[in-house]
């Protein structure tokens, strides 16, 4: 969760595969149960708003949380229109009181296997 692209944009890409990869039924498949497994009260209590956990949202919102931090957004929304020129957003817009929520599944890493030569 959070207010800023430049922090999704992080998360995305050293846990996924960039934000445009992003599995939006992953998310809203399993956005709920993680948050309420969360120790952190304000992430547990934090309500899903957007498209893509409500069809008829019309906010403009996709994948967000009604987290009633209502702090500057202008950094946020410039960076947002940057972002959004560029490369694309999945995740929608950004409301006022609100933070994005982006779960990203943790990509699986190549074991390598050291082996001594034999003698």
């Amino acid at each position: 969760m959070s207010s800023h692209p430049a922090a999704c944009l992080a998360a995305a890409k050293a846990f996924g595969s960039g934000i445009n990869a992003a599995a939006t039924g992953f998310i809203r498949d399993n956005a709920e149960a993680i948050m309420k497994e969360s120790p952190i009260s304000y992430v547990k209590d934090a309500e899903l708003h957007g498209n893509l956990f409500n069809p008829t949202d019309t906010t403009g919102a996709i994948s967000s949380v009604d987290t009633k931090f209502f702090i500057d957004h202008i950094g946020p929304l410039k960076a947002l229109e940057w972002v959004r020129q560029e490369q694309g957003w999945p995740l929608g817009d950004l409301i006022d009181g609100y933070e994005f929520l982006l779960i990203v599944k943790n990509r699986r890493r190549n074991r390598l296997i050291f082996s001594s030569p034999s003698q």
